[in-house]
Formats: structure tokens, C-alpha cells, sequence
């Protein structure tokens, strides 16, 4: 080591000595191994040589042998016969390996310039971080190719003796103005599906990556790989027949469609019994359906079609290494079609395969090499059921997404199309107006903000998410005591939110109107008021200056302001917090606003409206509620982004408050409540911690003071 010295400083640091002396012989000899021509090695074979891969907490050579269905797509790679490899697949089932394998095998045999494309930055720097750089270190081969100087290992590129990794992000400037011999873009569907300018996209990212292999004529390959993220598009879809047996429904984007433009291929198991060929898929796979989730996943087994054949899933990894070997294994649409109309399959080189320049890959998530049955079965039934019991597909999605690999499509309900507003009046409850069921434990009252009026709605709530409509009217006058309410003529003003914060104030008796339980000497007070935070221009200052008022009161507890959020994936479904920033951008409301879901939520009032022969979850429209007011329940349509409304509708008051009144509820804990011994706040009887005693049945005006309860504490203990 040398010792850099100062007079002043004294020591400075400590660099180390120079490279020893190479002789220019030494030099060529290092250099002469690049002029080889590429090996004539496949992928696999070169990653089983040169890659190393943790397994259980240390690093061991590849094998093949862990997903073998990997084999044909990552050796395809190399193929003069197809410009791209597409794999759509599970996660958990190796798909990103593949894509270490080709760049392991570009760095030993077939040295040439490599991209790999990330779903973002952020992901790409983790992705070199901890999988990448730790594979190099633990690969020799690939340690030894590996450059020396500071700019030779970076986040963004590695550079190997003779050949050049880089590593990017999907953004144009990464896929343009270069010649790549194979670009990897992983995590397809979770990039953008243009790039360019907003006002003027480019292209695609997989049609740019084509553009970066030209140069290397057949030489050149775009692998992608991914699991599927984008929903079915049931304008484009058609049945399936036996021409194409192997199609997948085209989706709105992504890599489904991708796939569909290939060969299709398919892995097959053959069956142990009879021989037959046959596709593991998640529909193949038998139990119990009425069981607990858990109970239905211990019991899973996979029947072959042809024989009725049970294999469990102990047999997965031996059925996969028999497909490997000749015994099943990847079979793709042939252009040949037999005589009972069906296409017949094929393997890869078989001269008669679809003649396409994309070699593509679906692979089930019952196949995949690191993801159980078990585990595979409970998340489907969990997820099943939610959709069943609330409408919200959320959960139901992702298990197809990321857990089958197959493009999700929304079930078809036989009601669905059948929900009209004659429908509904026909199934209409009938029940006086302003008077709960009896079966009601708690209210809730909802208000959506106009511009010139507050439309209010209230809903009595039972056991298992059963509700009705109870209320519903306009406030179309301010209170007295609001600015210029009355003019010399006498005559009200109109409600003007934005304008007059007192115009607020009508709002402060709901809290405490009492609404009678049918045919009882008690009824019920709102268990809450959730307010609308949006609205007219000025309403959100004056919908907080509200809020603080009815706090200093001790009424906070009481009234929420709610906001939607619009999308289909939201974190969750209802949350209670204060906004990080507020629109202009200056210092966030020290308020907290009821956030929703509001896509989710309309799939569960949508499912709850359609629900006619079961009282679980359930929403009765009343007898007396007029056509117009039912008519805003079904304004809005539901597409692949979610919901907007219908051509021609203008009004959907009635949707909002429906979902305003289910954020509510949630929020305070519908979905926890355990039945048999709820809390106080719906508790069924005159024991509710917002029981009011009557002196006459079914009139409110005799309602007596209610006692001292401790109904607060009880309410916030389920509050999340």
C-alpha cells in the first residue's frame, strides 16, 4: 500500500499499489478467447455450467430439474426460427429465472450486447442489488468475466469480457437509438403498455425491444415474461372452439395478447394410468367446495379427464420431470386441422407449427415448481367467497392473476342484466317510511353535497349486512340563522354550501333524530352522519369548519366526512385518516376524511341490489321510495376501470349514498361483528346503545330522553 503525505494534513488516505506487470503477450493470450466463435451450447446447459442460485440458505449449480417447463422457452432464446420468446405464467414458478439463464449464457457463450428492462427504476436497482450482483458473486464463470474497473458494475450495466449487460427501466430513451442482440423485459403487464409523450406515444415497449434486434437479423431475440394484469375484454372476446384450442381470451393490454399472436403453446402431463396427454389446469383439480377453505385445500387432488385418475400433489415435481422428458411437456398449435375441426398440436420443431415469428408460452399456476396446491386452493375459495358474500372481485382477480396465471373474467351474474327498476320495485320491502325493520341494529344517515340543495338518505342495517332504505329526501333551505336565509318577503334562499358555511348547520339535527322500529316502544338514533367532502367550489372549507364545530360540541365522534377514491385497486376498501397534502399543495387538513374505495364498494352494492333470495348482505329498496330515486341505483355501468356512468343518466344520488352508508359500516366494523354477541351499538332490542324508548309504537315525536351509556368506548373498540 502507498501512503499519500500533506505537511499539513500529514496522512491522507491509503490507495493500493499498482497492477503487476503484464507482458503484451499476457495481454493477447487474456483476449484471444473473446475471438472464439459463440458456443454451440444451449441455455439451460450453459446455466447448469456457469450460474449458481441460492437454494435453502446456500448457493448450488442449477437445476434443471426444479421447473423443467422452463427449459424450451429460455432455450428458444437462442432460436434462428422465432424473434421472441413470450412466457406468461404464475409467480413463484421461475418465470424471472429464466431471464438470469439467457444472461448467464450471453455472458459465456454467446458474448454480445444484452438489455434487461424493468418494471421501474427503483425495481431495477433492487433487482441488480439482490438478485443479480449476489449471482454473479457466487458464480465463478461469471465472477471471472466480470470487469474490473469502477465503471464495469454499476446499477445500470455490467460490462463482461465481451459482451455488455445493461439494465434499465420502460422508458423510450432506454429503447431507442440501440442495437441489442437480446432485450428481457420481465413483469410485462406492470410496465406501461405505450411510451413516448402522453400526447404522441411511441409504441409498445415489446414492438420498441423488436426494433433494438434488427440488426442482429435472426440472431437478435425479445424475451418477455410476466403474469397477466389486465382483465378480459368482453367486447373482443368469443368462445372457445376447437380450432384454437389453445387461445387465450384477449384482454385489454398486456401480455395475454402477446401470447395469443404465438405459437400457444401448453404444458401437458401424461397421465400415469392411461397414457393419455392431458393440461393440468386449476379446473382440473378436485374437492370439496362446500368445506372451510382449509378444510377444501387438504383435500385437493388432480383427475385426469380421460381415465377419472387421481394425482396428488406430492406427484407434481415426478409429472413435471416425466413432461421434461418426452412424457407431455410443451405442445403448440399446429396449422394442421383434423377431421373433426380440431387444430392439432405439436412440438416446437415440428415443421407444421403455427407459422409465426413469436414462440409463447401459458403456463397454469397448478404447475408452478414453488407454489402448493394447498396454498393455491385456500386462496381461491377465500377469494370466492368474498366475492360472493360483498360483490368486491378484488381479491378474486389477484388470485388469477398471480396465482393461476390466467386472465381474469368477471363472472356472469344470470340477475345481473335482469336488476331493473321494475325488478326492484317488484321485490320492493314494504315498510312505512321513516320506520326501520325490526330486524334493524343500527342507522346510518348519508348526505351527498349539491350545489344547491343537501340530498340526504338514511338506512337501517340488520344482522350479516342485511340494510334497507328507510329515508331519503332533500334540504333545500338554509337554517334561520345563516346569512340573509329569509328575505323581506319572507321567502328562503336556496341552500348554497360553498357560499355559507351556516348553511352547514341544517345538517346537525340528524344526529339525533330518532326513527322508529316497526311494531316496537323503541327506536333507533344514528349510529353515524357521513357527510360528502367533495362538492361545489368552497364546500370543503366550509365542510370542515362543520365538522370542528359539531367536535367542540362532542359530537366529532358522530359525523364523518367522506371523499372517494376512484380506481379498482386501492389499498383497501374503507381507511380514516388525515389526506398527506392538500390539493394546492400547501399543508394537509388537520382533519381526518373517510376515505372509499368507491369502484370496490359499487360492486358490493351492485351484488347487495341483485340479491333477492337471501337476506345475507342483502340491500331492500322500500315500497314507498319513488321511481326516479330507485332509477339512481342503476345510473352507473361497470367497465374495466370502473364504474361511470350510464349514456343519458345524470343522477346517481342514491348509488352514492349506498355506497357512502356501506363505508360507514365497514369502517365500524361489519364485517368483524361477531352475530351471537355484538357490541353494543348493534345490539337487536331496546338494550342498543342508541335505543331511544317511544311512548307510542312508530312515531318518533314520542320519544323520551335516552339513558347515559357508554356506547362510545364499544364503538371505537372496532374501529380500525
Amino acid at each position: 500500500m502507498v501512503e499519500m503525505m500533506d505537511r499539513g494534513l500529514s496522512a491522507l488516505t491509503r490507495i493500493p499499489p499498482l497492477p503487476p506487470f503484464m507482458t503484451p503477450e499476457e495481454l493477447v493470450a487474456d483476449a484471444l478467447p473473446l475471438l472464439d466463435p459463440p458456443s454451440r451450447v444451449t441455455v439451460t446447459d450453459a446455466a447448469e455450467r456457469a450460474l449458481r442460485v441460492p437454494v435453502a440458505g446456500k448457493w448450488s449449480a442449477y437445476d434443471r430439474g426444479v421447473a423443467p417447463y422452463t427449459i424450451e422457452p429460455q432455450d428458444m432464446s437462442q432460436s434462428r426460427r422465432f424473434r421472441a420468446v413470450v412466457f406468461v405464467g404464475p409467480s413463484q414458478s421461475g418465470k424471472s429465472q429464466m431471464l438470469l439463464s439467457v444472461s448467464a449464457h450471453a455472458i459465456t457463450c454467446a458474448p454480445g450486447p444484452v438489455q434487461l428492462i424493468h418494471m421501474t427504476k427503483t425495481d431495477a436497482d433492487a433487482w441488480v442489488e439482490e438478485k443479480l450482483d449476489p449471482a454473479i458473486m457466487n458464480s465463478p464463470l461469471l465472477l471471472e468475466r466480470l470487469g474490473r474497473a469502477r465503471e464495469d458494475s454499476t446499477f445500470s450495466r455490467k460490462r463482461f469480457k465481451g459482451m455488455r449487460l445493461g439494465i434499465g427501466y420502460p422508458v423510450a430513451n432506454q429503447l431507442s437509438s440501440r442495437s441489442q442482440r437480446l432485450v428481457l423485459l420481465t413483469d410485462y403487464d406492470h410496465m406501461p403498455q405505450r411510451l413516448g409523450p402522453k400526447d404522441a406515444p411511441e409504441a409498445s415497449p415489446f414492438s420498441m425491444a423488436l426494433a433494438r434486434i434488427r440488426t442482429f437479423l435472426s440472431r437478435g431475440c425479445v424475451m418477455a415474461e410476466s403474469t397477466p394484469a389486465f382483465p378480459v375484454d368482453e367486447a373482443k372476446h368469443r368462445p372457445a372452439t376447437g380450432l384454437d384450442p389453445h387461445l387465450l381470451p384477449p384482454t385489454t393490454a398486456g401480455i395475454v395478447n402477446l401470447y395469443n399472436e404465438g405459437t400457444r403453446g401448453r404444458w401437458y402431463w401424461e397421465c400415469l394410468d392411461c397414457a393419455e396427454l392431458f393440461e393440468p389446469t386449476y379446473e382440473r383439480l378436485d374437492y370439496n367446495r362446500d368445506l372451510d377453505p382449509g378444510e377444501a385445500a387438504d383435500s385437493a387432488v388432480m383427475v385426469c379427464p380421460h381415465c377419472g385418475s387421481v394425482i396428488e400433489h406430492r406427484q407434481k415435481v415426478e409429472m413435471n420431470r416425466r413432461a421434461a422428458a418426452g412424457h407431455g411437456g410443451w405442445l403448440h398449435e399446429s396449422r394442421i386441422v383434423g377431421e373433426d375441426g380440431r387444430r392439432q398440436l405439436c412440438r416446437i420443431d415440428d415443421p407444421q407449427i403455427r407459422n409465426v415469428s413469436t414462440a409463447s408460452y401459458a403456463l397454469n399456476g397448478v404447475v408452478a415448481a414453488f407454489a402448493s396446491w394447498r396454498g393455491l386452493v385456500e386462496s381461491y375459495e377465500a377469494a370466492r367467497r368474498v366475492l360472493e358474500a360483498t360483490g368486491d372481485e378484488t381479491d378474486f382477480a389477484g388470485v388469477h392473476y398471480t396465482e393461476l396465471g390466467i386472465p381474469y373474467q368477471r363472472p356472469k351474474d344470470e340477475d345481473e342484466n335482469a336488476v331493473t327498476v321494475e325488478s326492484l320495485t317488484g321485490h320492493a320491502m314494504k315498510l312505512p317510511r321513516g320506520v326501520a325493520p325490526h330486524w334493524a341494529r343500527f342507522i346510518t344517515v348519508m348526505v351527498d353535497v349539491q350545489g344547491n340543495r343537501f340530498e340526504v338518505m338514511v338506512m337501517a342495517w340488520g344482522a350479516e349486512g342485511e340494510r334497507v332504505t328507510i329515508e331519503r329526501y332533500a334540504i333545500h333551505q338554509p337554517p334561520d340563522a345563516a346569512p340573509r336565509a329569509k328575505g323581506e318577503d319572507g321567502k328562503y334562499r336556496g341552500i348554497d354550501p360553498g357560499r355559507y358555511a351556516e348553511d352547514a348547520d341544517v345538517l346537525t339535527e340528524l344526529a339525533a333524530r330518532v326513527f322508529p322500529v316497526d311494531g316496537a316502544a323503541w327506536g333507533l338514533k344514528p349510529v353515524g352522519v357521513v357527510i360528502d367532502f367533495n362538492g361545489p367550489k368552497g364546500w370543503a372549507d366550509n365542510a370542515e369548519k362543520f365538522w370542528r364545530a359539531r367536535a367542540r360540541e362532542g359530537l366529532g365522534g358522530r359525523f364523518y366526512l367522506s371523499i372517494g377514491r376512484p380506481g379498482l385497486n386501492q389499498r383497501d376498501r374503507v381507511w380514516h385518516e388525515a389526506p398527506e397534502r392538500a390539493s394546492n399543495g400547501k399543508k394537509a387538513r388537520g382533519i381526518k376524511l373517510l376515505n372509499m374505495a368507491v369502484d370496490r364498494l359499487k360492486d358490493s352494492v351492485s351484488a347487495a341490489l341483485a340479491r333477492t333470495d337471501t337476506a345475507t348482505n342483502a340491500q331492500h329498496v322500500p315500497s314507498w321510495m319513488e321511481a326516479e330515486h330507485v332509477a339512481e341505483l342503476l345510473a352507473e355501468q361497470r367497465g374495466d376501470k370502473g364504474w361511470s356512468l350510464k349514456p343519458g343518466q345524470t343522477r346517481n344520488e342514491s348509488l352514492d349514498h349506498s355506497v357512502q352508508g356501506l363505508a360507514l359500516a365497514e369502517f365500524l366494523g361489519l364485517n368483524r361483528v361477531n352475530w351471537e354477541a355484538p357490541p353494543a351499538w348493534c345490539v337487536l332490542g331496546p338494550d342498543n346503545a342508541n335505543a331511544v324508548p317511544l311512548e307510542r309504537p312508530n312515531d318518533p315525536d314520542s320519544a323520551r330522553e335516552v339513558p347515559a351509556r357508554p356506547a362510545p368506548k364499544r364503538i371505537g373498540y372496532l374501529r380500525r
